[in-house]
Formats: structure tokens, C-alpha cells, sequence
């Protein structure tokens, strides 16, 4: 992602607007050098997309009053490990989440523009929303400022169903840190196999060819090389794969449970 610091400015901003605008406008990555090249489409969406992930993340971590030392660490690890920036990208990326958590803008502006932006696409809105759950999730708790975000936010980010019970759900289902007053719960077969039905947005009346159907249509979907095509920035794929893994364990699930209840 070495074009960070290709055209970042007011020309760019102006692109935008909205509060993206105003934070790339505002001369985020100011002090790197700069050329004028420009971006283009794919390189506008992904620039877009990654101003909005960590100023989300910013005001995710500052939720419950106070950025802990876990959450930066997660942070740390997700702009090293997971999305690989070199040295000027992650400088960046590091300046706009301590900005945000400062920032008097509200985190749903920030989901309303992704929203706009990615109008088409609710792979890209879903990957953005998976991301603020494991980042509110990193500190092994879900504070209640954090948890009411999380339930608000998939309106914001025009995402139907109910998305919060099933990510809880899969996040819970991994056997991770408790979280909540009650800490974790467990869940029923039936609830489970519910979810895996609402996973690929199908009824149960669906018939097998239409769950494959179903199932097929997702995983091209969410593949990671066609949200790239859409915009989704390099090191945002892990969380496409994890998505494609859900859908993988949602069809052997189904076809198993008809297996032993055909």
C-alpha cells in the first residue's frame, strides 16, 4: 500500500467529502512525500475504505472511556501482521485512529459514507462490521458502550438481518474470552442450524440444490479476489476467508443435519 502517500490532500478529500473528505482533506500523511500521479477508481475506494476502518476503530477502542493497552496491542498487531503496511502506510493509518479517538464526528457518519460508497457491495460492509466486532472483542470483553455500537451499527452500514446475533454467535462459538455481564452462553442445535440458514439467506424449506445454490453464490460473493475487484484493501482478505469458512461450515452442517434427520 506504498501509494499512501500518492495524492493524499485536498484534491482527494474533495472526492470524497463527507468526513472521509475531511480527514484525508485535512492533510492526513502530510509530512510523507507526495507526487502527482492521482488514484485511480479501485485506489480511491480502497483509500476510502481504510481512512473509514481506522477511524471506526479509533472511536471503537474509545467506546467504554478509555483505549486499553489490549486494544492497541490488537491494533498494532492487525497494521503489522494482518494488513503487512510498510513503515510510511502504518504511520498513516496510526495517525488517523489517534485522531478519530479525539474526533468529535459520530462513528455512524463514518458507516453512513462507507454505506454510500459501497452501496452495492454488502460483502465490503460486512467485512468492515466483522473487523469493529473483533476489535471491540480484543480486550476479552464487550463493554456496553461497545456492545451498543455493534447493535446500532448495521443499520448504519445497511446491513439486513440480524447480523450481531450471528457473528456473536460464531465469534462465541470458537470457545474465545467470555464477554458481557453473564459472560458466554451456549447455544442449541436448533439456534445453531437457524443461523446457518440465515448465514446463507435461504429458508429451510430450500431445497438441497438450492442451499448449493445458496451457498455457491456466497463464496463467489465474498471471494477474496472479488471484493479486491471492489475495492477491499490488501490484508482485509483474512477477514473475507473467515467469512468463506462460515459459509463452508453453514452447507456441511445443513446437508448433514438432512443426512440424519432425511
Amino acid at each position: 500500500m506504498a501509494w499512501w502517500g500518492a495524492g493524499i490532500g485536498a484534491s482527494i478529500g474533495l472526492v470524497f467529502g463527507g468526513p472521509i473528505g475531511a480527514i484525508i482533506g485535512a492533510g492526513i500523511g502530510s509530512t510523507l512525500t507526495q507526487d502527482q500521479r492521482g488514484l485511480g477508481s479501485s485506489e480511491q475506494k480502497q483509500l476510502g475504505f481504510l481512512v473509514a476502518a481506522f477511524s471506526m476503530l479509533g472511536k471503537m477502542a474509545k467506546a467504554d472511556g478509555v483505549v486499553t493497552q489490549d486494544e492497541i496491542a490488537f491494533i498494532d498487531r492487525f497494521i503489522q501482521a494482518e494488513l503487512q503496511l510498510d513503515g510510511r502506510s502504518r504511520t498513516v493509518a496510526i495517525e488517523i485512529f489517534d485522531r478519530a479517538k479525539s474526533d468529535p464526528t459520530s462513528i455512524y457518519k463514518y458507516a453512513e459514507q462507507i454505506s454510500d460508497i459501497f452501496k452495492h457491495d454488502a460483502p465490503m460492509r460486512e467485512t468492515l462490521y466483522r473487523v469493529l466486532f473483533m476489535t471491540a472483542l480484543a480486550d476479552g470483553q464487550l463493554h456496553p458502550a461497545e456492545k451498543e455500537i455493534l447493535e446500532n451499527m448495521p443499520i448504519y452500514l445497511n446491513l439486513q438481518g440480524n447480523i450481531y446475533a450471528r457473528i456473536e454467535a460464531e465469534l462465541r462459538g470458537r470457545g474465545g474470552n467470555d464477554w458481557g455481564s453473564g459472560g458466554r452462553t451456549s447455544t442449541t442445535a436448533t439456534e445453531d442450524l437457524n443461523r446457518y440458514y440465515e448465514l446463507l439467506g435461504i429458508g429451510k424449506e430450500a431445497s438441497d440444490s438450492e442451499v448449493k445454490k445458496a451457498y455457491r453464490d456466497k463464496c463467489k460473493s465474498y471471494h477474496p479476489d472479488t471484493l479486491a475487484s471492489k475495492g477491499l484493501p490488501d490484508g482485509f482478505t483474512k477477514f473475507a476467508n473467515e467469512q468463506m469458512q462460515q459459509f463452508s461450515e453453514a452447507h456441511e452442517k445443513i446437508m448433514k443435519s438432512r443426512r440424519k434427520h432425511g
